[in-house]
């Protein structure tokens, strides 16, 4: 564990304070079983680095980078076009001062390419992440939306049918439902190790109603 965190006391943090120091704990225990868990402890897949703190020295910023497979664009040519594979992925996580509420929502954006239905390719919000849970947006550990986003890079999770909660990237969604799915490109990350493959789940699928089951994690709309 990173000494750092130690360095506090829990009895003395609270709001805010102690929901950062709670999720930074979280985070960084499980980047340690990762690590402890990896071939080469020097490239787990998952890990994370501070970029902001607030003045109690709690972190504010974080960068996350996954070690995964996953399709990071498209070749140039004929339609079907084969995807192209990334294996290094860099995310930003901004917690904003209003975190955690309802109108403070944790900011997911992708530093690297990431070519899936359910994070924005090209743009102005290019690298925008838009999760969609069933929890509200201020009990949901930071931990476990890493965790999902992860499951978006393997291709376990997606919502590419233009249907609410609508993709995040259309261009992306079209070339999953019209050109990924009929070829098998999307079921790289399915593979469980032996087991059944793992079968892909659309974001925010659930026997809830629409409204039950989906929210908004960022500051934009879906």
């Amino acid at each position: 564990m990173n000494e750092a965190i130690n360095n506090f006391n829990q009895k003395e943090l609270s709001g805010r304070d102690a929901r950062l120091w709670k999720e930074w704990k979280e985070l960084d225990t499980l980047c340690a079983k990762r690590k402890a868990a990896a071939e080469n402890p020097r490239k787990p897949s998952l890990s994370y680095i501070i970029r902001r703190k607030n003045v109690m020295g709690l972190p504010t910023e974080y960068e996350i980078w996954y070690r995964v497979k996953s399709i990071v664009g498209v070749k140039d040519g004929p339609i079907p076009r084969e995807p192209v594979f990334g294996y290094l992925h860099k995310l930003s996580i901004v917690l904003p001062n209003n975190y955690p509420s309802a109108d403070g929502n944790p900011i997911f954006t992708f530093r690297t390419d990431i070519w899936h239905p359910n994070i924005r390719y090209s743009g102005s919000f290019k690298g925008h992440v838009c999760l969609t849970i069933k929890e509200m947006g201020v009990l949901a550990s930071l931990k476990d939306l890493v965790l999902r986003v992860e499951r978006y890079l393997k291709y376990q999770l997606y919502h590419a049918q233009n249907t609410y909660p609508y993709p995040e990237d259309q261009n992306v969604a079209e070339w999953v439902r019209e050109e990924g799915e009929p070829n098998g490109w999307t079921r790289f990350g399915q593979d469980s190790g032996g087991t059944d493959p793992v079968r892909p789940q659309v974001a925010g699928q659930s026997s809830e109603s629409p409204s039950q089951q989906t929210i908004k994690i960022s500051a934009r709309k879906i």
